[in-house]
């Protein structure tokens, strides 16, 4: 059985080994396969701009607003979301993005009251996503409504919208801890009533499980299989980059994300996060250029003064950093052999970073100090370089830190100044 399944898994090498990366090849296998319902292409709709400034202590004036949308536009996100009702500030960034003429589609996160959603489309935007509650729970004890006054205001806000002749969906938030019985009526009442263009459902305390969500999906598409099912979730629990995959594993056409998962609480799925996960693991297009993520974070970071633990998948500082020497010497080993990617699941230029760094700290070994003292110009004896080596040890167990240069070759005089 073992070889058929590998033979079989050779078939689809072009899919998860290439020159810029080597995943796993079980992804590839039928009887996984079989239990996704994957869309052709999934959106990438982007709310960094939104969501960004729900982050605790980040606001973007007008012109990063606006720096932000051309960066998403050039790496190639089809939706940009923003949120002009915040205020006028908000407003005038809003239309100065659309003076700007994106490639992507402009949506504006709004409520369901008509003054915000004028508002919104006032400014020019090409789609509006109409935010509001789906637990019965929030309902009654926030604003005393019963469950049928939640569906009647959706479906009228949502009707509001669609006459006023733009694209419509609707955010409705913590679907995930609602009765099912209110989630069914309520979801094929704003779609049969209030004729939305695609629906959002939201994980907004990442609370799901990805099987959870993948079930969960897959029953909403059965309740309106000829409505667009947009994904929403947060990071409360570690889980949005995984649930993001499973609902599109479930038929989930679009994938409401943030650069470097910023947003309200612990944030949201992180766009670099999901759309490298869905090139390179599932093998669905998103249209984003690969190439950009890394610069595009960057910008992100830098505007938002919100910078990413060096541990953050894909863009953190440590994705491509090594320390270990026997890393180290495997990395070399790979490199010779023809297949730098065969120590690491993909290589940096594929997101658009630089080659792989090597620090100096309490594990790297002789052979990579070695290297690093001759990058510096420095020529040792081989009993030299050991207590150059052991003293690199025991000064980087006390700063519990990286070593500089400098620090490095400061080791390096005292070892010669010994010696004299």
């Amino acid at each position: 059985m073992s070889s058929n399944i590998d033979e079989l898994l050779s078939k689809y090498k072009d899919k998860w080994f290439t020159d810029k990366y080597w995943t796993t090849p079980y992804n590839w296998l039928p009887e996984i396969r079989s239990q996704f319902d994957l869309p052709e292409r999934v959106q990438i709709h982007d709310a960094t701009i939104r969501e960004g400034q729900q982050t605790p202590g980040v606001a973007f004036r007008k012109e990063e607003q606006v720096r932000i949308a051309q960066a998403l536009d050039e790496l190639g996100v089809s939706r940009i979301e923003v949120i002009p009702m915040v205020s006028e500030e908000d407003a005038e960034a809003t239309k100065e993005i659309m003076k700007t003429r994106p490639n992507a589609m402009v949506i504006a996160f709004s409520s369901w009251q008509k003054e915000a959603i004028d508002l919104s489309i006032d400014c020019g935007v090409d789609a509006v996503l109409i935010d509001y509650v789906g637990n019965p729970w929030q309902g009654k004890t926030f604003w005393n409504l019963q469950p049928d006054d939640i569906i009647r205001r959706g479906v009228e806000a949502i009707t509001y919208a669609k006459e006023r002749g733009v694209y419509v969906s609707a955010l409705i938030w913590d679907d995930f801890r609602a009765p099912l019985s209110f989630l069914e009526k309520h979801y094929k009442a704003v779609v049969r009533e209030g004729h939305l263009d695609s629906v959002t459902i939201a994980d907004t305390w990442g609370c799901s499980l990805p099987w959870t969500t993948l079930w969960m999906i897959k029953l909403l598409r059965s309740w309106i299989p000829d409505t667009p099912i947009e994904f929403h979730i947060h990071n409360d629990f570690g889980l949005a980059t995984a649930g993001a995959i499973a609902a599109v594993c479930g038929g989930a056409s679009v994938i409401q994300s943030t650069m470097c998962g910023i947003g309200e609480r612990v944030g949201n799925v992180a766009t670099e996060e999901i759309a490298l996960a869905l090139e390179v693991l599932l093998g669905v297009k998103t249209g984003i250029r690969l190439e950009k993520l890394y610069e595009t974070a960057r910008l992100v970071q830098e505007i938002a003064k919100f910078y990413v633990g060096p541990n953050k998948p894909v863009i953190g500082s440590n994705a491509f950093r090594v320390a270990s020497g026997w890393i180290y010497w495997m990395i070399n080993k790979a490199k010779k052999a023809g297949t730098p990617q065969g120590m690491f699941p993909f290589l940096p230029e594929l997101i658009g970073r630089r080659e792989v760094e090597f620090v100096i700290s309490k594990g790297s070994g002789g052979s990579l100090i070695r290297d690093k003292l001759q990058e510096l110009g420095v020529s040792l004896s081989e009993e030299e370089l050991k207590k150059v080596v052991s003293m690199i040890k025991k000064e980087a167990s006390i700063m519990k830190s990286t070593l500089s240069e400098y620090e490095i070759l400061s080791i390096v005089e005292r070892v010669k100044g010994e010696r004299k």
